[in-house]
């Protein structure tokens, strides 16, 4: 690849989490799954996965050039879904860029939207609605206690995982998505005609304007017509700022109460009296897909049991773990957290916070010190006021001999290794770090994850001849095998 100069634009673009290298020196691409004005979106595997364990992902390409005049809008979109992990939220994994364009490798959903499901009747059975805008809700309250708004929730937007019939939902497409300030509204006037709330289209709105297009898509999928319509998007405009909600009866003659209910409360006009996302989760219209999901049946004590025993404190061994959660695990390993996390996730918060693993704990008569609990919380979540989100959750709780094998702690080497050097040094743990979509980091930070790391190796090696005044600058394959060798 050939590099040039940077530009201004370029500058922005690395501090936007983006790797600058060739993605196709590690990505081949194959059928092309979408495109528009944005860009084309392909299907690709990492080449250095062998044939039996290839894993397929969606990889978003947008042109350069198509970001001169907003790529503080790229930026945001790429804080924002690196930093969302949640079961029913797509799956971010890394970022690339060379000299004509961003790359975003995403997870691979194989079902299709939402939109498809309506067919030839143009509604979609009731009970399937109640768990699709459940498992949706359970997705905005996540990004709400992360303080985002998705700003286009729309059946398009909803994908299935798969083309199994219990597959899971994802939402996706956060390009119009922003980080908000509760003490702050918003002003900019967008989203999709059908589901837009009328605060926004005033110019003045918050958070709830996702829960006015929760209940404008609920409305549609269960009768097949949207909530306002009109031969213009000023004609629907006007009906959404103006008009009363109806439910023809020819259409809603066999919907439940519940149903019209729920819709009622999302599509009220007035946004401080529509219930939050975790207070929607509470509505009766749920009650029977909560109590399926939140089945205590199906939390997994070994799950338990490993969260018990995790010790995992350096920063390095994370990202590592990490890295192998993200590529390594097994869809029925995955079923099986998705399905724990759900169950103890019991106040809807789309983390798992420690009043939860207390209870969880207790309903199995697992005896664990608080202070175990709260060491695993201080060490562990990204942001320690929320909790664990999916990924996190799946690091304390999965079984580290299995994960930490030869073969994948050589993958993960040769992951972090990105100048191919045999060794782990600032530049190939920066650049990690920038692929992973995290921001710059300050040089000093990069030097001491490896520093602490090296440290401790020496300090197992050498015990009290270790000097602790030298820096380490980098960590070779050897060296990087001996920091798991007691898993």
């Amino acid at each position: 690849m050939k590099i040039r100069k940077y530009t201004e634009l370029d500058t922005n673009i690395i501090q936007a989490a983006s790797l600058l290298k060739d993605i196709r020196k590690e990505y081949r691409f194959k059928n092309k799954l979408g495109g528009g004005h944005f860009g084309t979106v392909r299907r690709g595997y990492r080449i250095s996965e062998k044939n039996s364990k290839i894993k397929f992902y969606a990889i978003k390409s947008i042109p350069m050039k198509n970001l001169s005049c907003n790529i503080n809008d790229f930026i945001k979109e790429v804080d924002i879904i690196s930093t969302l992990d949640h079961p029913n939220i797509i799956k971010f994994y890394e970022t690339f860029h060379d000299d004509y364009f961003f790359h975003i490798v995403m997870e691979l959903c194989k079902g299709k939207e939402i939109i498809n499901q309506l067919g030839n009747f143009g509604f979609i059975e009731e009970k399937k609605v109640t768990y699709i805008i459940f498992k949706v809700l359970l997705a905005i309250t996540h990004c709400h206690n992360r303080g985002v708004t998705h700003r286009d929730l729309k059946p398009e937007n909803i994908l299935f995982d798969s083309m199994k019939k219990d597959a899971e939902i994802k939402l996706i497409d956060f390009g119009l998505s922003r980080k908000y300030d509760k003490e702050q509204k918003m002003h900019s006037i967008l989203g999709t005609p059908y589901y837009v709330a009328p605060e926004v289209l005033k110019g003045e709105y918050d958070e709830k304007c996702d829960i006015w297009s929760i209940g404008a898509m609920t409305y549609l999928m269960l009768c097949g017509e949207p909530p306002f319509n009109g031969h213009s998007n000023n004609e629907i405009f006007k009906k959404i700022v103006k008009e009363k909600i109806k439910f023809k009866s020819y259409l809603w003659k066999n919907i439940s109460n519940n149903a019209k209910d729920f819709v009622n409360i999302c599509l009220n006009k007035n946004s401080t009296k529509r219930p939050s996302a975790q207070e929607a989760l509470n509505h009766i219209w749920f009650s029977n897909v909560a109590k399926e999901i939140h089945n205590n049946k199906k939390i997994n004590k070994e799950i338990l049991l490993n969260i018990k025993e995790f010790n995992i404190n350096y920063e390095f061994k994370q990202m590592v773990l990490k890295y192998l959660i993200n590529n390594k695990i097994s869809d029925i390993e995955k079923q099986m957290f998705k399905d724990t996390f759900y169950a103890l996730d019991f106040n809807h918060n789309g983390f798992i916070i420690e009043s939860d693993l207390k209870k969880a704990f207790d309903l199995f008569n697992i005896n664990i010190d608080e202070n175990q609990i709260n060491h695993l919380f201080n060490i562990l979540p990204d942001n320690k006021n929320l909790g664990l989100g999916f990924c996190e959750f799946i690091m304390a709780g999965i079984n580290k001999k299995n994960i930490f094998t030869k073969d994948n702690l050589e993958d993960a080497f040769n992951y972090f290794d990105i100048n191919k050097t045999g060794f782990i040094e600032y530049d190939n743990l920066n650049s990690a770090l920038l692929r992973m979509g995290k921001k710059y980091i300050n040089s000093d930070d990069v030097n001491a994850i490896i520093n602490e790391v090296a440290l401790n190796i020496k300090k197992n090696n050498e015990g009290n001849n270790l000097n602790k005044e030298e820096k380490y600058s980098k960590i070779s394959k050897d060296d990087f095998m001996e920091i798991f060798k007691d898993y």
